[in-house]
């Protein structure tokens, strides 16, 4: 169980400062990861169908015939 410390000290916060060109990484990163996921969307063939598919049988129906 966590107990509190009722005492009047101030929180500890653990702190860095910031690294030049992290920020330009991680811009250049979402972007070429966005491209990705764009081109994949556009040149997917067909549209995206369920689990079953259109047309397909259903389960309930393929033993029956």
């Amino acid at each position: 169980m966590a107990t509190h410390n009722n005492s009047d000290e101030p929180l500890q916060e653990l702190k860095h400062d910031a690294v030049p060109g992290y920020l330009k990484a991680f811009v250049i990163a979402f972007a070429v990861m966005g491209l990705y996921l764009a081109i994949l969307l556009i040149t997917t063939p067909g549209p995206a169908k369920g689990h079953h598919g259109d047309g397909e049988k259903s389960h309930a129906t393929e033993g029956k015939h």
